[in-house]
């Protein structure tokens, strides 16, 4: 007799990732900042661009603070924050099934100098695309995240070079 049963889903991050997201997909760890409040948003797809609807992105602000969201069921995320006084961009850590070491990225906002931010000189500019945000509306950024295939976003390893 030959059954079949249906794939589980790999679970590198834990099955209970979301628990911790209960009941705010949307959660403040440290307090940020005074500044211009701002929205930061995207959707975060896999190699063969589907939405990763269990991902886990959080915000690290340069000045101090940090804020994490879950994406939902369409692999959307969305964070509130205040825009760095000190610096053109945000960093954004990712994890999510799958992904054994959590990824590391940024989010540069499009009308700051950005290109010369010293990180910048070590990507390949034709990849700067993936790591500049658009201006949805005024103080809302977005940028999308693919974790592989075409037009993949550019990570960082630990030390803060491109990989």
């Amino acid at each position: 007799m030959n059954v079949s049963r249906p794939q589980t889903p790999s679970q590198t991050a834990g099955p209970f990732l979301h628990i911790g997201m209960i009941p705010s997909t949307n959660t403040l760890i440290q307090p940020l900042p005074p500044g211009e409040p701002i929205t930061l948003h995207g959707t975060i797809f896999d190699a063969e661009a589907a939405p990763v609807t269990d991902a886990l992105i959080e915000m690290w602000h340069p000045e101090a603070g940090w804020v994490r969201s879950a994406t939902d069921g369409e692999g959307a995320w969305q964070l509130a924050a205040t825009r760095p006084a000190t610096a053109p961009f945000v960093n954004l850590w990712i994890i999510a099934r799958g992904i054994n070491t959590p990824l590391q990225t940024r989010l540069y906002f499009p009308d700051t100098d950005w290109q010369s931010d010293p990180a910048m000189a070590h990507i390949p500019e034709a990849r700067h695309a993936t790591l500049v945000a658009s201006q949805a509306t005024t103080g809302a950024y977005r940028l999308d995240i693919r974790l592989g295939g075409e037009a993949e976003t550019v990570f960082f390893d630990l030390k803060g070079e491109d990989t």
